[in-house]
């Protein structure tokens, strides 16, 4: 079953000048599936991830996730589907800076009026498969950018999302965390088949993924999946960016 299904999606800027960003882009994602979006600076691909969440309005084309048409929903219903059945992890994590860590990762479960209870108990679940349990109480400047990192990704799958989209996510850490970033998404895609979007300039956050898609000008240029070895997906992605004018 698709998760994701993208059909002729377009979206052009401006009026007199018209910029066509996506331009008849489709594309599909089974649920359960792990999929990396790359390209060059200007290829389409942020404009992209936005569209599928609703935020940037369709020209034409339709996008639809799992049952519903996004690409029709009014303004007011389209927060309520990111609020609900989206998960969303940025670059610079977007925790709220006065909440502790565990706060930060109840913050969806406010929105739907959860009982406090049972909302401390889903966060530490949570928190403990992504080993950040020992600073559920801390503040969000007392831990390091991959704890954070990890804290945006507990916040973004503990309402059980459709889709999970992640803009970045390793672009603010060192590579070790970088590294145990990835690895948390290929686990809970693994164990607990989240589907999951990345979009990333970084061949080696990509290599992480099942599906590599390749944008370019708008529109899908490539597609690799990955076998069992990393190290030659990695080097593949790096062949096809090369090629790019995006390494």
């Amino acid at each position: 079953m698709n998760v994701l299904s993208v059909d002729q999606a377009t979206k052009i800027y401006g009026n007199k000048v018209k910029v066509r960003a996506v331009d008849h882009l489709s594309l599909s994602v089974m649920e359960g599936e792990f999929v990396a979006i790359m390209g060059p600076s200007g290829s389409g691909k942020s404009t992209f991830l936005n569209l599928i969440s609703g935020i940037l309005p369709l020209t034409s084309g339709e996008i639809r996730i799992g049952e519903e048409d996004i690409s029709r929903l009014k303004e007011e219903e389209a927060a309520r589907f990111r609020r609900d059945k989206l998960g969303f992890v940025f670059q610079d994590y977007n925790l709220v800076d006065t909440l502790t860590i565990g706060e930060n990762i109840m913050l969806p479960l406010m929105f739907q009026q959860k009982d406090p209870g049972s909302m401390r108990k889903e966060a530490h679940i949570c928190a403990e498969k992504l080993g950040i349990d020992a600073v559920f109480d801390s503040r969000t400047y007392e831990v390091s950018g991959g704890q954070a990192q990890r804290a945006a990704i507990a916040r973004a799958i503990i309402h059980h999302p459709k889709l999970l989209l992640a803009d970045e996510p390793t672009g603010n850490l060192d590579s070790a965390s970088a590294e145990q970033v990835m690895r948390m998404f290929a686990a809970l895609n693994t164990e607990e088949h989240v589907s999951s979007i990345v979009v990333t300039h970084d061949p080696r956050t990509a290599s992480f993924c099942g599906r590599v898609v390749f944008i370019r000008d708008g529109k899908v240029f490539h597609e690799l999946y990955r076998e069992d070895n990393q190290l030659q997906f990695y080097d593949e992605i790096l062949g096809v960016l090369k090629f790019l004018g995006g390494a």
